[in-house]
C-alpha cells in the first residue's frame, strides 16, 4: 500500500469471472479520497492490470444512496470503504465480473458486526478512454510514493544507526562507571574495615578495664569483712574472760558464806576499807557514795566496749 496526500494505492489478488470461468488476476487499485483522506465524503477509483484500465467515480450522491440502502451513516460507509481499499484485509474476497460493453463490476463484502450481516459493495467500472494514461499515472503515483518511502526509510536507518552509536557509547560509559564504582566501594570497604577493627580493639580494652574495676571493690569488701570478723572475735574473747572472772568471784563468795570462820577476816577487811575520813576531790558517782555510806547494793559503772 502506498499513500500520498489524499491518495492511496493497493495491490489486490482478484478473482475475475469471464464466460463461466474464474481467473485469478493481480490488479492495482488507486483511490483518491475527497476532500481529505481523513474525513472523506466522496472518492474515485483507477484500476489497472498493466494492459487494461478502468475508472469509477464515487460521488457524494452515490455514497448517500449506499448509506440509505445499508441503513448506515455516511461516515460509517466511508470508513469501511477506506479500510478495505487501503489495506488488504484477510478473509475478504475481491471479485471482478464481466458486464455488457466490456464493462466490469468490482465487488467485495463488508461485515457488519452490529447485525452480523454481510453487505456487498458493487462498483460499476467504466473502461478508460486511454488505458495508457491511467496506467502511467498509476505507475507515477507508485514511484513517487516509493521515493517518499525510500527517503523515510533512509532517515529512519540513519536515526537507527545514530541510536546504535549512542547506545554503544552509553554502554562503554556504563561499564566505566561500574568499574569506578567497584573500585570506590572496595576502597571504602577497606577503610571501613580498618576503622571497625580499631573500634573492636578499643572495646576489648575498655572491657578489660571494666573487669579490673569490678574485681578491686570485691577485694576491699573481703578485707573489711576480715577486719570486722577479727574485731568481733576479740570482743567475744574479752566478754568470755569477764564472765569467767565473775563466775570465779561468785564461787568464792558462795564457799565463804558456807564457812563463817573463813568469811570473818574478809568482812573485817571490807569494813576497814569502807571507813573513809574524807571524800576525794574527784567526782564520784552518786551510786558509789550511797553504796559506801548506806546499806545499798553497789552496781558497777557501765563498761565501755573498745572498738578497733
Amino acid at each position: 500500500m502506498a499513500g500520498l496526500d489524499n491518495g492511496t494505492c493497493i495491490r489486490l489478488e482478484v478473482l475475475e469471472e469471464l464466460d463461466m470461468s474464474t481467473v485469478k488476476r493481480t490488479l492495482f487499485v488507486k483511490s483518491v479520497w475527497e476532500p481529505t483522506r481523513l474525513s472523506p465524503t466522496s472518492f474515485s477509483l483507477a484500476i489497472s492490470d498493466g494492459h487494461r484500465a478502468w475508472t469509477f467515480e464515487g460521488s457524494e450522491t452515490f455514497v448517500k444512496k449506499r448509506a440509505e440502502v445499508w441503513d448506515k451513516n455516511v461516515s460509517w460507509v466511508m470508513d469501511k470503504l477506506k479500510l478495505l481499499l487501503t489495506v488488504v484485509q484477510p478473509g475478504i474476497a475481491y471479485h471482478l465480473t464481466g458486464m455488457l460493453d466490456n464493462h466490469r463490476k468490482f465487488s467485495f463484502e463488508i461485515q457488519d458486526m452490529e447485525t452480523n450481516l454481510s453487505l456487498t459493495a458493487n462498483f460499476s467500472l467504466v473502461d478508460a478512454s486511454d488505458p495508457e494514461i491511467v496506467t502511467r499515472d498509476l505507475l507515477g503515483f507508485l514511484l513517487h510514493g516509493n521515493e517518499i518511502l525510500t527517503v523515510d526509510y533512509v532517515k529512519k536507518c540513519r536515526s537507527f544507526d545514530q541510536v546504535l552509536a549512542e547506545n554503544k557509547a552509553l554502554s562503554e560509559q556504563n561499564k566505566r562507571f561500574a568499574h569506578e564504582k567497584k573500585q570506590f566501594e572496595q576502597a571504602v570497604y577497606k577503610k571501613f574495615v580498618a576503622v571497625l577493627n580499631s573500634k573492636k580493639i578499643k572495646l576489648k580494652e575498655l572491657k578489660k578495664e571494666i573487669e579490673k574495676w569490678k574485681i578491686q571493690p570485691e577485694s576491699k569488701v573481703e578485707r573489711d569483712d576480715t577486719t570486722s570478723s577479727s574485731s568481733g572475735e576479740d570482743e567475744k574473747e574479752i566478754d568470755h574472760q569477764e564472765r569467767e572472772d565473775g563466775s570465779s568471784g561468785s564461787l568464792i563468795g558462795a564457799s565463804a558464806f558456807n564457812d563463817p570462820d573463813a568469811t570473818q577476816p574478809f568482812l573485817d577487811e571490807m569494813e576497814n576499807k569502807a571507813r573513809i575520813t574524807e571524800f576525794p576531790n574527784e567526782d564520784v558517782p552518786s551510786n558509789v557514795v550511797a553504796a559506801l555510806l548506806e546499806d545499798t547494793s553497789y552496781t558497777a559503772l557501765p563498761r565501755k566496749r573498745r572498738r578497733r
